[in-house]
């Protein structure tokens, strides 16, 4: 089912007087195994879809509690065991981040297994696949680079942080939820309609724009021969997001009355 239809009608984005904040949060962890993982870092920054302010930025360090940071993940934040003393323990850390209605963040079900905030949960890497299908990789530094994300209005909220960092990364992902908006919202019946289609794509597998593996891997879905989606849902074992999107895309075939390749095909849900 597509979501996000195309209409007739397209409100624009910043027209809704509904309360619409949304906080777009960043974790950064240890790095360890789910069950052995520690958050270390919290950022966050509220995005209005009512008038696209990004505002409220909040970050913390958090101590691990004993868990030791992965070399690999210390590469990566940079962040040392010596910036670590004196943090918080996370459950006062979590504290402020609390009570928002709606969080949204780049691969959301990654911190929201650490985090555990109650709410609606919006996946941005999901979003960006229905808003940017294009965009060769979905990886939050490579849609800044490739949609292209414009950051210099969010440059002092960026200042002395760089990309891994928890403030730097949710600053990005509201600026990439703000350019989701402005695709998929004029589909919408207002920001409260989009919110809540974003909810039900965000909680469904991801919709890919290419195939990640196999004799098409990289080529767009809308392109794939029906006979390899057919075989791709029929196999056992096949990941979660390639069986979504081959049903996707074999429903909508059938719905235009089509057995054979469109070549004209383009991707839109």
């Amino acid at each position: 089912m597509d979501l996000f239809p195309p209409v007739a009608a397209t409100p624009f984005l910043f027209a809704d007087t509904l309360p619409t904040l949304v906080r777009v949060i960043d974790t950064e962890t240890a790095g360890q195994r789910l069950e052995e993982d520690a958050v270390i870092e919290i950022g966050s920054v509220d995005l209005d879809l009512a008038n696209g302010a990004i505002l409220n930025p909040l970050q913390t360090l958090c101590d691990p509690a004993g868990v030791e940071i992965n070399p690999h993940a210390r590469r990566v934040h940079r962040i040392s065991d010596e910036m670590l003393a004196g943090a918080p323990p996370f459950a006062e850390a979590i504290g402020p981040f609390l009570g928002a209605p709606t969080f949204a963040a780049q691969r959301a079900s990654f911190d929201r297994s650490r985090l555990r905030f109650p709410g609606r949960w919006l996946c941005t890497y999901k979003l960006a696949l229905r808003a940017f299908p294009q965009v060769r990789a979905h990886g939050l530094q490579s849609l800044v680079k490739y949609v292209p994300l414009d950051l210099s209005p969010v440059s002092g909220l960026l200042a002395d942080l760089h990309p891994h960092r928890a403030l730097y990364d949710a600053v990005c992902t509201a600026v990439l939820l703000r350019e989701i908006a402005n695709v998929l919202m004029p589909r919408c019946a207002g920001v409260e309609d989009f919110l809540e289609r974003a909810h039900r794509v965000s909680n469904e597998p991801a919709l890919l724009a290419r195939l990640r593996f196999g004799r098409h891997k990289g080529v767009v879905l809308a392109e794939v021969p029906t006979d390899y989606l057919e075989w791709l849902v029929a196999e056992p074992g096949m990941e979660a997001d390639a069986v979504y999107t081959a049903r996707h895309h074999l429903e909508r075939r059938v719905m235009r009355g089509l057995r054979a390749l469109a070549p004209e095909a383009r991707l839109e849900g």
